[in-house]
């Protein structure tokens, strides 16, 4: 046997079209594998994240109800240190902002959870957020990713139907197609274009006015976009004009705030709005300071039934504080002691008598 045809009758090399087409087939299911697998061992990891954080937080609400509940117990309220844990009279803007976002938070989080819980299913098969729903029953409730995941995905795909439809339909303008199938871009081209054409309509009037009257009529007599536009700019103007006569009224010494004018203007509601705004944030401000400290002096580590290090470096510290102020009233207490005189003889004599007086009542 010559050593071309020993070549030929190799086992280690493909010898058909079939054998050698299958070789990348090989090489794309090993990569395959590898990826699901890579996907399942994080999958894995996250689910133990979550566990791990769903008790965290379980744990750490049935502390803050049981101190509630004891408060209430007592006739008080618990004290707390994020705003969101403050009581229903309490709470401000900050704390229903933190509460919403928190909420927000653990449905992302029991979202993510369940996606995992489903990828370690499959075997490492990737799962979409909009294809995780909360339950084998509630297959249209989708978690806070999910619903954004798919709100993307509609608004994309209706993009792609309204342009193929338009391209079947050779229509060259998206906002003529059908109100049945126009799509998102046909409807902003429709609004633009409306919005164009009625300042274009305003404009032709205007124009016409003006010629009509030998003169510029202003956009603000004539209905449209515009006149609107300059209606709410003289608005502002004219409630200025009015500050500043008050203002003058009193002798300018005292500026007159938008909010305190006679006559409030945007700018006036807007200011009044703000500043209410920020006097509850500055009251929820204050109130959780004043929480702090109580909860503060409530939960020292030096007082806690378990010592720890922080606990005994507390201990420490204030006992190194305090020794030289003990000493001092100590020292000036000795003091004291040692300047005072004796008492004289007509005084003890009085003494005696009132504590006789006293002992036969």
């Amino acid at each position: 046997m010559s050593y071309l045809s020993m070549l030929n009758n190799d086992d280690s090399k493909p010898s058909t079209d079939a054998d050698r087409d299958q070789e990348p087939m090989r090489g794309k299911d090993l990569l395959r594998l590898e990826r699901n697998s890579g996907l399942l061992r994080l999958a894995k990891l996250s689910l133990q994240d979550y566990e791990w954080r769903v008790g965290f937080f379980k744990d750490r609400e049935a502390d803050r109800q049981v101190e509630e509940s004891l408060a209430r117990m007592m006739g008080d309220e618990a004290s707390y240190v994020r705003p969101m844990d403050a009581s229903e009279k309490n709470i401000g803007p900050l704390g229903l902002w933190e509460k919403e976002s928190v909420e927000w938070l653990q449905q992302v989080i029991d979202e993510e959870g369940r996606r995992a819980r489903e990828i370690v299913r499959l075997g490492g098969i990737l799962v979409r957020p909009m294809d995780a729903s909360m339950g084998p029953g509630e297959i249209d409730q989708l978690g806070p990713l999910g619903a954004i995941e798919k709100r993307v995905v509609d608004f994309l795909e209706s993009i792609q139907r309204s342009e193929r439809e338009r391209t079947k339909s050779r229509v060259l303008r998206p906002k003529d197609l059908e109100a049945s199938k126009r799509g998102p871009l046909g409807e902003a081209e429709l609004r633009a274009s409306e919005a164009i054409r009625e300042i274009l309509n305003s404009e032709k009037i205007r124009m016409q006015q003006s010629r009509i009257r030998d003169g510029i009529v202003r956009p603000i007599d004539v209905p449209g976009p515009l006149g609107e536009l300059e209606m709410a700019v003289l608005e502002v103007v004219r409630a200025e004009e009015q500050r500043k006569l008050e203002t003058e009224e009193n002798g300018g010494a005292v500026l007159v705030r938008p909010m305190d004018a006679k006559t409030k203007g945007p700018l006036g509601e807007l200011e009044a709005q703000a500043t209410e705004a920020v006097k509850r944030l500055t009251d929820e401000e204050r109130q959780r300071v004043r929480n702090i400290q109580r909860y503060l002096d409530e939960n020292r580590p030096m007082q806690q039934a378990q010592p720890s290090i922080l606990g005994m470096l507390e201990t420490f510290v204030v006992g190194v504080v305090r020794a030289p102020i003990l000493l001092f009233q100590i020292f000036s207490r000795v003091r004291d002691l040692l300047d005072s005189e004796t008492i004289d003889k007509s005084d003890a004599k009085i003494l005696e008598e009132k504590n006789s007086s006293i002992e036969k009542k």
